[in-house]
């Protein structure tokens, strides 16, 4: 994130960036104006690395415009991709929760716009908009669990798994 320069836009201008996704339909448009404020802008390049598996980082992305691929490294030092983020989706959610280091690198497939929430954007939110920072927990937690699910659907059904 520190070579990854933020694109200078208004509280209102982040604002309007999060109402193109479809991640801002649980909240009012006073409530994304808000929101705004805790977010910040970014437009990389395509190839442009996000974050590096392993990298210290306390923040989660949210695509408006192009595509993140999050890969993870194998035993053999292989690059193994896992998925390909679109528009209305998020990225680095653990990490804003528990801040530990990433747990897969993070790259641009084509130009990308998103918005940034750091851990500690977070916390001033829930200090001056304590119902709107519990509702954004709330739906990054509905989030990651059910991608929890997803991994163990998947895990039951790999090769060589004993269900």
């Amino acid at each position: 994130m520190d070579k990854l320069k933020p694109v200078n836009y208004s509280s209102l201008a982040v604002a309007e960036l999060i109402d193109q996704t479809t991640w801002a339909n649980d909240f009012t448009w006073d409530e994304i104006k808000i929101l705004g404020a805790y977010f910040t802008a970014y437009e990389v390049e395509k190839g442009t690395v996000i974050f590096y598996e392993g990298a210290r980082a306390d923040y989660m992305g949210l695509i408006v415009k192009g595509r993140v691929r999050i890969s993870k490294t194998g035993a053999d030092h292989s690059v193994i991709p896992l998925v390909v983020l679109s528009e209305s989706q998020t990225f680095g959610e653990q990490s804003l929760i528990d801040g530990e280091p990433r747990s897969g690198l993070a790259e641009a497939m084509e130009p990308t716009t998103f918005v940034i929430t750091k851990r500690h954007q977070l916390f001033t939110m829930a200090k001056e908009e304590p119902d709107l920072a519990f509702r954004v927990l709330w739906k990054v937690s509905h989030l990651l669990s059910q991608r929890l699910r997803h991994t163990s659907f998947k895990l039951v059904d790999a090769p060589g798994s004993k269900a």
